[in-house]
């Protein structure tokens, strides 16, 4: 069999790879300054999943910590839940300066896992006080009186939002004008709320996670133009019957 001629010495045809040696195609291979095969490219290892990771071990200390906060106990001060807010509340400041209690009153109470809030509605009759009588000769009988408010909160803090609940109170259509201010002396923080276009007057105390309002209301004066009774006048026995009911709340009700 008759092979072909080997080309030795010739100038390739243009377009041709080079040769080396006696003609003989060799293709040319890269290679590196040491031996072995090439070096393949480096890897890079992605680090969201690390990432994704501590964000949920985050997640779950923040979680923990947070139901380990939620499960503690709130020191209350002592300050227990009402049976009956009429008993608590013994009025001796009014009493004696403007009008005994009337009958027991009405109370009323609910109870929450998170707070616990107590009323008590009664009438005072003022020192001297004469009730009318109709054409028939009946008595009628229009008394003053006096309402009470507690409200125990047994989970969150009231403080921080105390002063703007009683500025933020809504106001009654017939009473656009109502005076607050700040006083010392009752618990923690205590305000008056003057409304004389309703003739009442309000003194509302915190004192740690209790929150206690006495409110007394007063006759309208028919010959004149305001409250019978001098709002103003009503502040210190008010005062005083706030301060007792806060002790109050902090010892065991009395047992019949």
């Amino acid at each position: 069999m008759i092979s072909e001629p080997e080309l030795v010495g010739e100038e390739p045809p243009f377009g041709a790879p080079e040769t080396a040696g006696r003609g003989t195609m060799r293709a040319e291979v890269p290679s590196d300054a040491g031996a072995g095969d090439p070096a393949s490219p480096k890897r890079r290892h992605r680090a969201w999943p690390w990432a994704i990771g501590g964000a949920l071990v985050a997640s779950a200390l923040w979680a923990g910590g947070l139901y380990a906060y939620a499960q503690q106990e709130v020191d209350l001060g002592g300050y227990r839940a009402s049976e009956d807010l009429c008993d608590d509340a013994e009025l001796k400041g009014l009493a004696k300066g403007f009008g005994k209690p009337e009958g027991s009153g009405d109370a009323w109470r609910r109870d929450h896992g998170s707070v616990h809030r107590a009323t008590c509605y009664v009438s005072l009759k003022p020192v001297d006080y004469e009730p009318e009588t109709d054409e028939e000769g009946n008595e009628v009988w229009s008394l003053p009186g006096a309402e009470i408010t507690y409200t125990l909160h047994k989970k969150t803090d009231p403080g921080p939002e105390f002063e703007g609940m009683v500025r933020a109170r809504p106001t009654e259509m017939f009473a656009p004008e109502v005076v607050i201010t700040s006083i010392e002396g009752v618990g923690e923080q205590a305000f008056v709320i003057v409304e004389e276009d309703l003739s009442r007057i309000t003194v509302e105390a915190l004192d740690g996670q209790a929150v206690v309002g006495i409110t007394a209301s007063v006759e309208w004066d028919e010959d004149g133009d305001g409250p019978a009774t001098d709002l103003k006048e009503l502040e210190p026995l008010l005062v005083e019957d706030v301060t007792a009911l806060l002790a109050a709340l902090r010892t065991a009700p009395e047992t019949n």
